[in-house]
């Protein structure tokens, strides 16, 4: 396969399991079919430069766009919603998804359409000139800083509701942070990521963001979170940069 520049991100199709998506660390997103890999079907290049650091298919419901194959990824920038089958394509960038600072993280719920996404302050720039310093190992590693959680919805093919927020301790370098949406059985839905000061991974139930369970993790940065069930109980597994933690998760 060629890629116009390195793959950041990938996505399975929800309502084709033919096509595949990649992002680019240029912004760009490409659609590869399987039966014909040559080359991508298709490319569409980004609003930004910045690197789409992920992406997620979106399933349609009998109310949504027939035809119309839906992916919404996340960059530096924000969240992005593209449209494939139809008329219009996209980037469209969602509507105040871009003011809440440097998103570094994005989870989406197919079951429920809901939508977590993360940020960081962003660094504002003055005009005077200086010079790098040498950096310590804990200034290159980086450490945790205030930012954001906000949980959105999807309502109908291309509208999104900002449902709530709360703060969070994020990484102030690193870039992108792995988060997954939970979706609980006879329970309220739960959201997990990692803090990266107090070295755990949170359980946070939606759309109020209480915490649920602190879960002790081995080291701060988190490279991967994954969900799944099955035989009556939850999975989650944490990776990092050398070990997988796996939690089971009791489902009544």
């Amino acid at each position: 396969m060629y890629f116009q520049a390195a793959a950041w991100s990938c996505s399975w199709d929800l309502q084709n399991s033919n096509y595949i998506y990649a992002g680019l660390q240029n912004g760009s997103l490409l659609v590869f079919d399987v039966r014909q890999t040559v080359r991508p079907v298709n490319s569409l290049k980004g609003l930004t430069c910045n690197p789409v650091h992920t992406i997620h298919s979106l399933l349609h419901s009998s109310t949504h766009l027939p035809g119309v194959r839906s992916v919404l990824s996340a960059s530096a920038i924000g969240l992005c919603h593209w449209n494939f089958g139809g008329a219009e394509e996209g980037p469209f960038l969602v509507p105040q998804t871009d003011n809440q600072g440097v998103c570094i993280s994005l989870a989406y719920s197919p079951s429920s359409d809901d939508i977590v996404a993360s940020y960081r302050p962003k660094v504002e720039m003055s005009n005077m000139a200086f010079t790098q310093p040498s950096l310590t190992p804990s200034q290159v590693i980086g450490q945790g800083i205030q930012g954001s959680h906000i949980f959105y919805n999807r309502v109908g093919s291309n509208c999104f509701q900002k449902l709530g927020s709360a703060s969070a301790n994020v990484n102030d370098i690193r870039l992108p942070k792995k988060s997954v949406i939970i979706d609980m059985e006879s329970q309220n839905r739960l959201f997990a990521s990692g803090d990266e000061v107090t070295c755990e991974l949170i359980l946070q139930e939606l759309p109020s963001f209480a915490v649920f369970q602190h879960l002790k993790i081995q080291k701060q940065h988190i490279c991967d979170v994954k969900y799944t069930h099955a035989l009556g109980q939850g999975l989650l597994s944490c990776l990092d940069e050398d070990r997988l933690q796996i939690f089971c998760m009791k489902l009544s």
